[in-house]
């Protein structure tokens, strides 16, 4: 049994803390990770068969991320691929081009693509 003195409502008092053999319940902890992207299947399978590259893979998840992102906002799944989107996964202009091609290759998106401008990207199969 422990005890420690406290103040309440303008009066100090002695608490004791009883001993009843049980240990307290562990914290939780909550564990820290960054945002992820859930990868449909329909997704890896294509992407699987067609042994793409690495950037295509990048460019994909960038894609799936931003467009469940607009999706959970009520809005429709198309993307405007700028190369700032694709600077944390280290993805340059000729490795967006070719990524985006094989994509539409494949039939998970469809594109829009603008003389000089960005490409805008309808993502396809989102929900599987």
């Amino acid at each position: 049994m422990t005890s420690r003195w406290t103040t309440a409502h303008g009066r100090r008092f002695e608490v004791e803390t009883l001993d009843i053999g049980v240990a307290p319940a562990p914290k939780f902890k909550r564990r820290k990770h960054g945002p992820f992207t859930k990868f449909p299947s329909v997704w890896e399978e294509v992407l699987g068969k067609a042994h793409t590259s690495g950037s295509t893979y990048a460019v994909a998840i960038v894609l799936l991320y931003e467009a469940w992102k607009k999706k959970s906002n009520g809005q429709k799944p198309i993307v405007k691929l700028t190369s700032e989107l694709l600077k944390r996964v280290h993805v340059g202009e000729d490795g967006k081009r070719a990524a985006v091609r094989k994509l539409e290759e494949l039939k998970l998106v469809g594109l829009e693509q603008r003389s000089g401008c960005n490409p805008v990207v309808t993502v396809y199969f989102l929900d599987q």
